[in-house]
Formats: structure tokens, C-alpha cells, sequence
């Protein structure tokens, strides 16, 4: 029988070690996809918050965040330890420090946003009566923050996502920080683009003592775009592990499992444009009671009402089918409305922007701070 040579037998056993080790990384790879996958569950499952609220009545089917077009009401809550006692106070409790409907258009692959100013007068339905917008979290949890802004621009919100202001720290820093434009000096910052922290981060968009409300609605929309696109520069399994993380300690939200890693894969992974705006009002001090409030701008609602449905394949609103502008007469700050009123009350003359045809100076409504 021929001798096999030597250097063939030495060449299996190293073919061979290398299957084995190969095989065994192969293994640890499957293992720790696996624990991720189970993270994630797991981390979706404890931030899930279920509501009592079916899909919106502003739509007609069923919406599926994976495929269809969506949007999804972003609030931001300050709960921290010294305001929630220790507990004590459950965060549905809290009024919205950020209210901002971003409309996701999956046929053009852009993403609108609605900075909603928290003084903004609007039907709030759970007390039945015109309240700051930002209130309605207060009164009703994320429902009835839904409810506000379905009713002030007469679109469906599908979905919420709560944020604990603090998270922006733990998010901003996760990610490596981000490249940010501060407009002004503040909390020891220079004008410019610079790298910011989290900590620093979140001093730019808590900050309203340089501008105001509205100034820090629009930084707060800025930040979502710079986080959004660094973001999408991470692609280890160790890095979205972290994401998933930061996500479960410090959100709650109504989507399934399925949907968020369907809308993470595409968006994280698509070249995806940006558009804001700030909802237009008037500031005014109601003789009632003292309070000031902020009336929104009619023709501006009506724009961003319509520019929203057609992305969501819904009719047009018409004049009478926005609160605002159907009772805007009518309406006293904290005061009962009505059922006569709600129910039957309609505008003999619609306004010359809601007619057929007409041009609207907002144009689509986007793209004014």
C-alpha cells in the first residue's frame, strides 16, 4: 500500500483546524444574532405602551407603518426624577414640552415634520373644551395628545413615540454625538457647526432664553434630522445593540416589533430627505382668564392638512372639516363647547384660501420656520 506524504497528511489537519474554527466563529456570530434578536423583543416588548385607541377614525383601513404611509406624533416629556417624585407621578400626567407629527412618505422617501408650538389653542376632546395643545398629554396621556392634533389639523396620528427629554443625553452620546449648527451663543456655546455632546445637545434644545418657544421647536426638529443621519452611518451589531438600549430605557410607543425593525432597516439604510415647519400663529392673552395662548393660522392649518392627506392617500380637508377654522368665531379658551355647536354648526362663506382652485400662501405648508 502507498505511504500517504507527510505533507498531505499536514495539509488536512490544517484544512481541517480551519473548518473547525471557522465553524466555531460562525457559531458565536449565530449566537450573538440571536441574543440581539432576543434584545430586541424583549427591549420593543417593555417600551411597547398599548392604548385604548384603535386605529385613528380619520382613516379608513387599516395602516401598516412596514409598507404604507404613516405619521407619528413625537412628544417630548421632562420626567425626571425630582419632578416625578420618585415614581410617585406617572408620566401620562405630564404636559408635552415637544409636540412634533412627522408624516413618513415611503413613495418619495422623505419625511415631514410639523413643529406644533405648546401654546397652540385647540380642541382638546377629552375635557371638551379649547385648551394649550400641550395640555391635552396632561389630561389624557398620548391619546389625548393624538386626539388634539387630529382634531387641530384634521389628519390621522397611527402612531406615538414619548421621549423622556433626558434621553437625548444617552441617545446623542451613543451615536458618538453630532454635528450640529447652534444659531446663537448659549450654555457655553459658540455660534456655528460644531460637535456637540449629549449634554450639549440637550442644553440646545431645552434653551428658549436667547429666542423663544418657537426657536427651540425648530432646534428640536434640526437635532431629530442630525441624529437621524448619523445614525446612518452605524452598521455593527455591537451599535444598533446600544441603540436598542437607550431606545427601551427611555420611550414608550404604540408599535409592533415587526414594524420597528422593517422601519429601521429601510430608513436607517435609504438616502431619506427632510422637510419642517413651524405651525404659524398669533399670540393673544384670553380676557377670561389671563392666560396667553396662541391662535394658529388658519390658512396654514389648511395647507398642512391637505399636503399631509394627499401623502396619506386621503380626500382633501375642506374649511368645515378643521375645528379651528369651522368655530373659530365661536371659541372661548377653557370653556365647555356645546354639542349643538360640534355637531351642526357650519361656515355659511368659507374662507377665500379654502375654495376651489385657490392659492394658499403657505403653498404645501412647509419650509417656514
Amino acid at each position: 500500500m502507498k505511504k500517504i506524504p507527510k505533507w498531505v497528511i499536514n495539509m488536512k489537519k490544517i484544512l481541517w483546524t480551519i473548518f473547525i474554527i471557522l465553524g466555531v466563529v460562525l457559531l458565536a456570530a449565530v449566537i450573538y444574532i440571536l441574543y440581539l434578536f432576543n434584545a430586541f423583543n424583549s427591549g420593543v416588548s417593555d417600551s411597547y405602551e398599548e392604548i385604548d385607541r384603535e386605529r385613528s377614525e380619520l382613516r379608513v383601513e387599516d395602516v401598516d407603518a412596514s409598507n404604507d404611509n404613516f405619521t407619528v406624533l413625537i412628544l417630548g416629556i421632562d420626567a425626571d426624577a425630582e419632578r416625578t417624585q420618585g415614581g410617585e407621578i406617572n408620566a401620562d400626567h405630564f404636559r408635552s414640552d415637544t409636540m412634533i407629527l412627522a408624516t413618513f412618505d415611503r413613495d418619495n422617501d422623505d419625511v415631514k415634520m410639523v413643529s406644533i408650538p405648546r401654546d397652540t389653542l385647540a380642541y382638546v376632546e377629552s375635557m371638551n373644551y379649547f385648551d394649550k395643545i400641550n395640555h391635552a398629554h396632561a389630561f389624557n396621556g398620548p391619546v389625548g395628545a393624538m386626539n388634539a392634533v387630529e382634531s387641530l389639523l384634521n389628519v390621522p396620528v397611527d402612531h406615538f413615540v414619548r421621549v423622556d427629554m433626558n434621553a437625548v443625553v444617552e441617545i446623542v452620546d451613543a451615536i458618538g454625538g453630532v454635528e450640529f449648527e447652534v444659531p446663537y451663543a448659549m450654555n457655553g456655546l459658540q455660534p456655528g457647526v460644531q460637535h456637540l455632546s449629549g449634554e450639549q445637545a440637550l442644553a440646545v434644545i431645552r434653551n428658549r432664553s436667547v429666542d423663544s418657544d418657537l426657536g427651540r421647536g425648530v432646534r428640536q426638529m434640526e437635532l431629530i434630522e442630525a441624529v437621524f443621519k448619523q445614525a446612518q452611518s452605524f452598521s455593527t451589531l455591537s451599535q444598533v445593540d446600544d441603540l436598542i438600549n437607550i431606545f427601551t430605557s427611555n420611550t414608550s410607543h404604540n408599535f409592533e416589533t415587526g414594524n420597528i425593525r422593517s422601519l429601521a432597516s429601510y430608513y436607517l439604510f435609504n438616502d431619506v430627505a427632510f422637510e419642517s415647519t413651524q405651525l404659524q400663529g398669533t399670540g393673544f392673552t384670553a380676557q377670561s382668564n389671563g392666560v396667553y395662548y396662541a391662535w394658529p393660522d388658519e390658512e396654514h392649518i389648511f395647507a398642512l392638512s391637505n399636503t399631509i392627506r394627499d401623502i396619506l392617500g386621503l380626500d382633501s380637508s375642506s374649511a368645515n372639516d378643521l375645528i379651528s377654522i369651522r368655530l373659530g368665531d365661536q371659541v372661548q379658551p377653557v370653556q365647555e363647547v356645546s354639542q349643538d355647536l360640534l355637531q351642526n354648526f357650519t361656515l355659511d362663506n368659507p374662507p377665500a384660501y379654502a375654495e376651489d382652485g385657490a392659492s394658499n400662501q403657505y403653498g404645501d405648508g412647509f419650509g417656514i420656520e
